[in-house]
């Protein structure tokens, strides 16, 4: 007989791989599925695990602002369109309102406390979760402005924004004392928020310019303002950063150590991502754009979202480059409003029932094999790896380790 043309290698190796079973296209058939669901778990393990969404308020309200108290166990919320008061209070058992009087509150804050609301014609109150009290300021026989914007970490002595008009001013106050304003450095620029830092040693004005932009295309351009003042006496403002773009929707102050020592906000506006540095300077952070929510949660990670798109952003100061995470269109909602607070990043914004909707995550979730279709899966593939080698080692050692 003549000597095979192919190694002695290459002919074991065929010898092994031989089908004489009559079961060979239902096991070729078990095979090919197997690759389909592969491709589809996939597909679903990069969707971000554990997110849901759920209706919040009537139909036609719109979300403003959603504070959460200290604890991260109840949220005090602003509503607008509301037929009665435009507060919300969210806790465990549920959604209540709570009466506001003739007031008209335009801005809520955390406090140590609880929380502070302003409002129309000189409106300042402090809320402990059960009522209001308000808190009476001292405007020296002036008619009281608008207060659009307040932080405070004691509830007692902090800043506030007021609006006359088209103008806007920087006041501190402090035990009922209201100080002189102060304008912002730019005339052109609008004041809108207020943000004091919980050791209190750092203030910051965000707001925008009337005079980038098409007016009818809503408010434009950055402006970061930082304040320094003895609480009582009118602040001094000093201009950070004043360019084109979206407007600042988002800014929070980080805790020690999260993105080291040198930074101290992360901000968020409609075309960029800004970081404050110790040293007052203004960073933009490349490759990450524009959203129309933000959030920080307590690990400090900074969680974007862009409308109703169907991605997170999410950015920590130990990761080289933004992280992408998908979510499903049934739990979509288009953000406006973000948050955190408890273990859970919200976003708060219209959902695909047409109501507005809140839809939630743990950023843990992606490392609980229960909720992470990701490590399960991975976890399946290493107990079906160890089976096959077992049955494989289980076969050669019943066939004398020859071929089968």
């Amino acid at each position: 007989m003549a000597e095979p043309l192919a190694p002695s290698w290459l002919v074991t190796v065929g010898e092994y791989l031989q089908e004489e079973s009559e079961k060979q296209w239902f096991w070729f058939s078990v095979f090919i599925v197997t690759l389909l669901v592969g491709a589809f778990w996939l597909e679903s393990s990069l969707t971000l695990p554990g997110v849901e969404e759920s209706p919040l308020l009537e139909e036609g309200e719109i979300i403003e602002q959603v504070q959460w108290n200290s604890a991260g166990t109840e949220a005090l919320m602003l509503v607008d369109r509301a037929d009665n008061s435009p507060l919300r209070l969210s806790t465990s058992t549920g959604l209540s309102v709570v009466e506001s009087g003739n007031s008209v509150p335009r801005y809520i804050a955390t406090s140590n406390s609880g929380w502070l609301v302003s409002g129309d014609e000189g409106y300042l109150a402090s809320f402990n979760g059960n009522e209001l009290n308000e808190i009476l300021l001292n405007w020296d026989d002036e008619v009281a402005p608008d207060i659009i914007s307040v932080a405070s970490n004691d509830g007692e002595r902090g800043f506030i924004i007021t609006k006359r008009g088209s103008i806007t001013q920087l006041h501190t106050f402090a035990d009922g004392e209201v100080s002189e304003g102060t304008p912002a450095p730019v005339e052109s620029t609008v004041m809108t928020s207020v943000h004091l830092s919980k050791r209190g040693h750092l203030a910051v004005v965000i707001g925008y310019d009337t005079d980038l932009g098409n007016p009818s295309f809503g408010p434009a351009g950055e402006v970061i303002i930082r304040a320094d003042a003895v609480l009582g006496q009118a602040p001094t403002l000093y201009l950070l950063h004043h360019g084109a773009g979206g407007q600042i929707h988002s800014a929070y102050f980080v805790e020690d150590g999260n993105w080291g020592d040198d930074v101290e906000m992360v901000i968020a506006g409609g075309t960029s991502t800004l970081l404050l540095l110790s040293d007052s300077t203004i960073i933009d952070l490349p490759g990450v754009g524009g959203s129309t929510a933000a959030t920080i949660d307590e690990k400090g990670i900074f969680w974007l979202a862009r409308g109703d798109s169907l991605e997170i952003l999410s950015i920590s100061s130990d990761e080289a480059g933004v992280e992408t995470h998908k979510i499903s269109n049934s739990v979509a909602v288009d953000a406006k409003v973000g948050t955190s607070a408890n273990g859970e990043v919200q976003f708060y914004g219209t959902g695909v029932n047409g109501y507005v909707g809140v839809l939630s995550f743990s950023p843990a979730a992606g490392d609980d094999v229960s909720q992470s279709l990701a490590l399960f899966g991975d976890l399946i593939f290493v107990i079906m790896v160890i089976s096959c080698l077992a049955i494989i080692g289980h076969m050669f050692y019943v066939n004398d380790l020859k071929p089968w």
